[in-house]
């Protein structure tokens, strides 16, 4: 069996389409799947357990899809593929040409696309799963109901190589952190997730102070993001480790997973987190925590205005609406 994977959207989107992926590979273990990526997601891939990746480009000649692999990157055609199944997550015009392209005996996407042009052409099955009701992960699980797959809860799965969190441990001892330590992920591609430098200043104190942890600061290189981690380190005043920019995604994961806690925005640092076991407090203000909260059993999860248990139709506020004592309450819970 041959089974052909779309997601083309973010960082985020891809770590919760693996437990699709891991239920894929739970129910067909011949079955050959192959896995097609945007680039931004590409430093991903040897993590995520398919048989073949490729990578789109955008703006890149010959349409832009190349294969990744240990050896060589090499153009690729979907007009070759011809699998049993090709499962198309994103519902853009692009995946849907590549769906269509792949000549797949059966095509599915989601029902909600099925009133995009032509998209009652290209595709064979249209699944009926409602992404305002449902997990982002259980909503992507839901498109193997056609193969036979009914799941929910099922865990992030990223599979770090064995070399990964020795990588990670000497990035991090030349850079002085040889002590036990906190992540601390404040950034993201939208400032008005970002929460106040005083605030992060209150609990940095805490995570040093009582429990004795080095702090380490993880991060983009984005000119915006940069300006808030330095007014949170102009706010702590003490010793802090800035790896912002630094680690390529999967050494990040590393990094967090060998952190006593993460605390962070809810962006792709967090997912990784999630799919590492680690105490998380993750922080959501305008972003709905019910779609895209984590999920593991150590995870304590805040929002602006909004007590759990989440719901679908509940609305955010400002991050500022979090208060620094809820989430060193969190901290202890964890840490303590």
């Amino acid at each position: 069996m041959k089974i052909l994977i779309l997601q083309l959207k973010r960082i985020g989107d891809l770590i919760l389409t693996t437990p699709a992926i891991h239920c894929l590979r739970e129910a067909f273990p011949e079955a050959r799947l192959t896995l097609v990526v945007d680039s931004s997601c590409q430093g991903l891939l040897r993590a995520i357990d398919v048989d073949e990746c490729w990578v789109y480009h955008k703006g890149a000649s010959w349409g832009g899809l190349f294969g990744f692999g240990p050896n060589a990157w090499m153009k690729s055609d979907l007009s070759v593929f011809h699998g049993d199944f090709c499962l198309d997550f994103t519902g853009t015009d692009r995946s849907a040409w590549m769906t269509f392209s792949s000549a797949c005996k059966r095509r599915l996407t989601f029902e909600r696309f099925r009133t995009k042009p032509l998209r009652r052409f290209l595709y064979t099955d249209f699944v009926d799963s409602s992404v305002r009701d449902r997990h982002t992960a259980d909503h992507y699980t839901d498109l193997l109901q056609p193969l036979g797959i009914e799941r929910d809860g099922v865990p992030l799965d990223l599979r770090l190589s064995e070399t990964l969190p020795a990588l990670a441990k000497a990035l991090l001892a030349q850079g002085g952190v040889t002590a036990p330590y906190a992540v601390i992920h404040a950034g993201t591609a939208r400032p008005e997730k970002y929460w106040g430098p005083e605030r992060w200043r209150q609990v940095m104190n805490l995570l040093h102070a009582q429990y004795g942890l080095k702090i380490v600061l993880t991060g983009s290189t984005d000119p915006v993001e940069q300006a808030h981690l330095a007014a949170i380190k102009e706010s702590f005043r003490g010793e802090c480790f800035d790896f912002s920019g630094k680690t390529a995604l999967l050494e990040l994961a590393a990094v967090i997973r060998g952190a006593k806690v993460f605390c962070g925005v809810d962006t792709a640092a967090m997912h990784l987190a999630d799919a590492m076991g680690t105490p998380a407090v993750a922080l959501f203000g305008p972003t709905n925590p019910f779609h895209w909260r984590p999920r593991h059993a150590n995870a304590v999860v805040l929002r602006a205005d909004t007590a759990p248990p989440f719901t679908p139709a509940q609305k955010g506020g400002p991050m500022d609406h979090i208060t620094a004592d809820a989430v060193m309450e969190a901290v202890q819970a964890l840490v303590g």
